[in-house]
């Protein structure tokens, strides 16, 4: 957006000095005190700032008395004190309100100064209804995740949106529609969901391997939510002392390691599944609030009792590798283009995956061309990584510019200095020579088929399979820390714009206040040219751990003018070792060139805009 002319500051001198006088004369003292169209609340202290804050407690003690009667069956239910259960809840508007609130210094001296603060009860309705869509936008968001089979999305959507709920003071009026558009009480609705989420949710053992050196024992999970495998789901487990870092599962598979004489004895796995998600609230206020203010609703359906009778195995995991990879020949689905035979995949596999059971991946050099083994070091060095047993009985293999791609084996990553551990499918990329040339961190097996029954006119078989490696290769890049790779695709003259979350500060308060604390907070979008966003990537990749990237939702779009030009939007997770946010990220990407993609336009926002939407290719000219 662009603004021509030029600005009088004369004008807006005098246009400042007209608005600050009708502010100052739009209510009197007696309309604000009496007419029952404001909270209001005075305080008094040795100067301006203790005078306001003492307000501002005042002005939180108004808006409660108010509101506190509608709350009476939530607070039941905690049985937590009625008061503070209030108060604590209207703290949670206080981001809104600071935006809102209008004051007046009624007297200054030396001696003590006094300050009305006051709000619009009008305005108070409208940051209420401001709520109620953030729930809804919650229960959208989680039950798209439920029905992509992303559970851990859509517990942690779904559980947001109830403590929101819990805290509107027309909490058991609200009405919400989950399904059918039948409506139904918006509270009970999400607690059922919840509820349901955990009686179709199935978790069992599938393998326990023994070890003794150290003692232990490795779990492999299967989990699936209506019969199907889920995407995701986060979950801890016990480990006789405590409890484990969150694993995050993918694609149906989990993993546990219990040591010593807890693994040798136990015919139990305990595990909890999460689904508060305080460490992801950070990016939501309102959210963040309530999980550290108020009393919140526990689900002991989480609480889980794995059995573990009957399930060792010492070598199947070796033996279903195997297995897998000795049908590569046998398959009639497995179509390669390759001049290789799928025989000859066979021995690297299996050698290569050996070598990471046995924790000695250099004995397995041989099989990889140089970059390819830098690159598999660089995944699996500084973590624990264990191989899982494979999804399925067939590994798929596709041809993408004269390589083959075998997928996928899925490994769990576990780092010693940060409470995480992760399971990722991995793809393996074998050249000509029939050595492994690189390796990436697969895409749901949702997004995969999303992109995969694209119509005709998307592409070839061969383009969606290039696209779906792309994005592949596009997000471990980001894991593996390969600034060579992101510099090579970035178009020397592409558009990168990064929203940065701008928080501005008020006038601090102490931990009683209404405000403590908070800010204001607006997105500031950057521009970015090459250069600086490669210098930016390589100060984020010096300083962190580890970097794992997970895309929630991905909608891929193709530009009318040309074919191959891509939009991809995606809901994406970043986390690492000193840092995590959610956020919405555009790319335009051109694949003319399958050797040489081009990516154009790369966009991060961390709020979606005002009207649902994040940038598109609609937003650029190309």
């Amino acid at each position: 957006m662009s603004f021509s002319g030029i600005i009088n500051p004369l004008k807006v001198l005098f246009l400042i000095l007209v608005l600050g006088t009708l502010d100052s004369t739009a209510q009197t003292l007696d309309e604000i005190r009496n007419s029952d169209k404001y909270y209001f609340g005075t305080g008094v202290g040795d100067n301006y700032n203790a005078a306001r804050r003492d307000a501002l407690e005042s002005l939180t003690n108004s808006i409660s008395v108010q509101v506190q009667s509608k709350f009476e069956e939530v607070v039941k239910e905690t049985e937590s004190d009625f008061s503070s259960y209030v108060s604590s809840v209207v703290n949670t508007y206080s981001t809104a309100v600071i935006s809102r609130y209008s004051e007046r210094v009624l007297k200054e001296s030396p001696e003590a100064t006094e300050v009305l603060v006051f709000i619009e009860r009008e305005s108070m309705e409208d940051i209420f209804a401001q709520r109620v869509s953030l729930i809804q936008s919650f229960i959208r968001s989680a039950a798209r995740a439920e029905s992509e089979l992303r559970i851990a999305d859509a517990l942690r959507y779904y559980y947001w949106a109830l403590i929101l709920a819990r805290s509107h003071p027309d909490n058991t009026r609200l009405r919400g529609s989950f399904e059918n558009d039948l409506e139904e009480p918006l509270m009970m609705g999400l607690y059922d969901r919840i509820n349901r989420i955990f009686s179709f949710l199935n978790i069992r053992v599938v393998q326990a391997e023994l070890l003794h050196k150290p003692l232990r024992r490795q779990l492999h999970l299967e989990i699936r939510y209506k019969q199907e495998p889920v995407q995701d789901l986060d979950y801890i487990y016990w480990l006789g002392d405590g409890y484990s870092s969150i694993v995050s599962a993918r694609n149906g598979q989990g993993v546990a390691t219990l040591d010593g004489e807890l693994g040798r004895n136990s015919q139990n796995l305990r595990l909890q599944v999460e689904y508060r998600y305080a460490h992801k609230a950070r990016l939501e206020p309102e959210v963040q609030l309530m999980l550290e203010s108020v009393d919140i609703p526990y689900f002991p359906r989480a609480e889980l009792k794995v059995s573990l009778d009957g399930k060792e195995g010492q070598h199947k995991t070796r033996d279903e590798i195997e297995k897998a990879i000795s049908g590569l020949d046998k398959s009639t689905s497995q179509k390669t283009d390759s001049k290789l035979g799928p025989a000859d995949f066979q021995m690297p596999l299996e050698s290569i995956l050996d070598a990471l059971s046995k924790g000695k991946p250099e004995t397995a050099r041989q099989y990889f061309s140089d970059q390819g083994y830098a690159l598999f070091r660089s995944m699996i060095d500084g973590a624990e990584v264990k191989v899982l047993p494979p999804r399925k009985e067939e590994l798929e293999l596709w041809t993408v510019n004269e390589q083959v791609l075998v997928r996928s084996f899925p490994m769990s990553f576990a780092y010693k200095n940060n409470r995480t551990e992760f399971v990722e499918d991995v793809v393996f990329t074998f050249n000509e020579e029939g050595k492994v040339c690189n390796v990436s961190h697969s895409l749901g097996d949702i997004a995969i088929r999303d992109i995969m029954n694209r119509p005709a006119g998307f592409g070839t078989a061969e383009d969606r399979h290039f696209l779906i490696s792309f994005m592949e290769d596009y997000k471990t890049a980001y894991s593996l820390k390969r600034h060579d790779y992101l510099e090579a695709i970035f178009d020397d003259q592409a558009l990168i714009i990064v929203g940065n979350v701008v928080r501005r500060e008020e006038t601090p308060v102490d931990g009683r206040g209404f405000y403590s604390g908070l800010s204001r907070k607006d997105v500031e979008y950057i521009r970015l040219s090459k250069g600086e966003y490669m210098d930016r990537l390589s100060r984020i990749f010096n300083r962190n751990e580890f970097i794992n990237i997970r895309f929630e939702d991905n909608e891929v779009r193709k530009t009318q003018k040309n074919e191959k030009i891509y939009g991809i939007q995606i809901a994406q997770h970043y986390y690492s070792s000193t840092y995590a946010d959610k956020g919405y990220l555009f790319l335009m990407i051109d694949l003319t060139d399958t050797l040489n993609p081009r990516v154009y336009v790369r966009t991060w926002q961390p709020e979606k805009n005002a009207d649902g939407s994040i940038y598109g290719l609609e937003d650029f000219r190309f």
